[in-house]
């Protein structure tokens, strides 16, 4: 498909929407999107986040009019049960499409600007970038500002993107403080696509540890998180699952009686 005409295909099913795609998907729609000063917000949808989007209206809200991209294996396994066409190549994860976008940024002399984490913890992802990818141009600001709507901090950051002629624009705040802030400030930023990279920079900085591609490819890089940090993930992999399924459930039903109505 030429890139004047790729488009991602949005599905809706249990509640919520996704626009899963490929990296090369994704590339490509990055690639038209600046080329052509369209304006995109891209979030990503994985367990967590559904669990998230289905008991946080606000949340719920900042997705809408955004595209999203498919972070977990277990959303791509829940799409394939209501039979839409995807496999999966279509689980798009950072750790394995942050370089990626980066070699096309450089290649296209795009500028790249990343907001989030802890000023050293970027700094180091900032310089593993520049050489992976040398000649790019990238900068960044660091996670720990007040990220209140149109607070002073805010626009500062923000006025620092615009100044930098951002054509990318990352936001690594994690859920929801993320989404809460590029929904407060979109309309602020210029550049044409904003991503929500959660804890990206983090890997790329080598200050977490990247679970092991096949672990990806099979849907169990839960397994490694878990057992790196129990206490920090024990509800989300335990607890949140069997809640969402009860949700899915539930929405599965009352589709399942409109239809028998109508």
């Amino acid at each position: 498909m030429a890139i004047d005409t790729i488009e991602l295909p949005q599905y809706s099913l249990l509640g919520f929407f996704a626009h899963p795609g490929t990296v090369s998907d994704y590339l490509a729609f990055t690639e038209r999107a600046v080329r052509n000063s369209e304006r995109h917000s891209v979030l990503y949808h994985n367990l967590h986040s559904l669990y998230s989007y289905f008991t946080d209206a606000k949340l719920r809200s900042y997705y809408q009019g955004t595209t999203v991209l498919v972070d977990g294996m277990p959303v791509i396994w829940l799409m394939q049960l209501c039979r839409i066409p995807v496999d999966r190549a279509h689980r798009l994860t950072y750790v394995d499409f942050i370089m990626p976008l980066m070699t096309l940024a450089r290649d296209n002399g795009w500028n790249v600007f990343h907001v989030g984490q802890q000023a050293q913890v970027q700094a180091k992802a900032l310089d593993t970038v520049r050489n992976h990818c040398p000649g790019i141009s990238i900068e960044g600001h660091d996670g720990y500002f007040d990220q209140q709507p149109n607070s002073p901090e805010s626009l500062a950051v923000i006025e620092q993107i615009n100044a930098a002629d951002s054509q990318i624009v990352l936001i690594g705040f994690g859920a929801p403080k993320q989404e809460a802030w590029l929904h407060a400030h979109r309309h602020l930023i210029n550049a044409p696509m904003v991503f929500t990279c959660g804890a990206c920079m983090e890997y790329v900085a080598g200050a977490v540890r990247t679970p092991p591609r096949w672990m990806g490819r099979l849907g169990l890089e839960w397994s490694f998180r878990l057992l790196e940090n129990p206490r920090r993930f024990a509800f989300r992999y335990f607890v949140e699952p069997v809640l969402l399924g009860a949700i899915l459930l539930k929405n599965a039903l009352a589709g399942w009686i409109s239809e028998r109505r109508a």
